[in-house]
């Protein structure tokens, strides 16, 4: 079955929401238990550890513009419930829910049930609450309840484009937010380069990898403790751990392949074309080579070539690509 490009389209941004909305909260949760950390040295690193969050996050332009501090109340707020930021985890699954809604036929109904659930039961909390120490079990009822979504989408949508089409978003998505946080270790929280293996430097990365559920895995695989260079290596290259870069963009391009299977064969050449350049690159790179060429200059290279990828395949396959937003007749797949 061939799907519209407005369907496509509803389906890939379906997937981004709901993952956006639980990388955010991932990101709160470590933030907010980051508090409790006993150390001389303190964990803020060079930036205030609420600022650096808003700066991962992409959010620092809009944030600050002299109304608001970096104060752990303000981005908590900002973060979680604000109708003034349109990437809020509330903001993600109400624009999640609408594009769930515009495509109810092609969703069993457990997936429909899950987004629903999500988003009432974030625009239900109270931000008094949550302020009050109440963070923890917002951001677990968000994570909760993108692993029911997740769950239901793997294990009653049939296995289709659409299906592939979300799991592009998804993927995307991922992929985008690991080079952040990463890059929010590696260039934003470290002080100097005299704190590397410090245990500032080491809580950080712990931190890092308990972000992405990673911590278990990390240690099971890695004897010589949480170095730099081992979870840099873990995190951007290895293809065994599914969040990592490598996995999450073989993964994406992956995905893109079957969704356009049935495509026009110039516009998914120039969208796997894009796709595949960072795929490449991450399956022939080296940590020590990362390391040594500039670790943020490489991470600011792939989130410039992820926004690639969605923009061409933007162009090539969804609706809202028309000048005018005319309804396009071709189909995605």
């Amino acid at each position: 079955m061939a799907l519209l490009s407005r369907v496509a389209e509803s389906l890939f941004w379906l997937g981004r929401y709901v993952e956006r909305a639980e990388n955010t909260a991932r990101l709160l949760d470590v933030a907010y238990h980051g508090r409790f950390e006993p150390t001389d040295q303190g964990m803020a690193g060079a930036l205030n550890t609420w600022q650096a969050l808003i700066v991962t996050l992409g959010s620092h332009e809009e944030y600050f513009d002299g109304t608001r501090t970096a104060s752990e109340a303000d981005v908590v707020q900002y973060l979680t419930v604000s109708p003034e930021n349109g990437t809020s985890i509330v903001s993600s699954l109400s624009h999640a829910r609408e594009a769930a809604r515009s495509v109810r036929d092609f969703l069993s109904s457990e997936i429909w049930v899950a987004v629903n659930r999500l988003y009432h039961g974030s625009a239900r909390a109270d931000i008094h609450l949550i302020k009050a120490d109440g963070l923890y079990d917002f951001c677990d009822m968000v994570r909760q309840g993108a692993h029911l979504f997740a769950g239901a989408v793997d294990g009653t949508a049939l296995h289709d484009e659409g299906w592939q089409w979300l799991r592009a978003g998804l993927m995307v998505e991922r992929a985008d937010m690991v080079t952040r946080i990463v890059d929010s270790k590696y260039h934003l929280l470290l002080q100097s380069m005299d704190d590397v293996g410090s245990p500032v430097d080491r809580y950080q990365w712990g931190a890092l990898l308990r972000s992405v559920s990673g911590y278990e895995a990390f240690v099971r695989t890695h004897v010589g403790g949480v170095e730099t260079e081992a979870v840099v290596d873990f995190m951007i290259l290895n293809p065994a751990f599914p969040r990592s870069l490598r996995a999450c963009v073989e993964a994406l391009v992956e995905a893109l392949q079957e969704a356009t299977a049935g495509a026009d064969r110039r516009p998914r050449n120039a969208v796997l074309k894009t796709a595949n350049g960072l795929t490449n690159r991450l399956r022939y790179e080296t940590v020590e080579s990362l390391l040594e060429s500039g670790l943020h200059e490489f991470l600011d290279g792939a989130q410039i070539e992820l926004a690639a990828v969605t923009d061409a395949v933007s162009a090539a396959f969804f609706w809202s690509s028309e000048d005018g937003r005319e309804q396009k007749q071709t189909q995605a797949s």
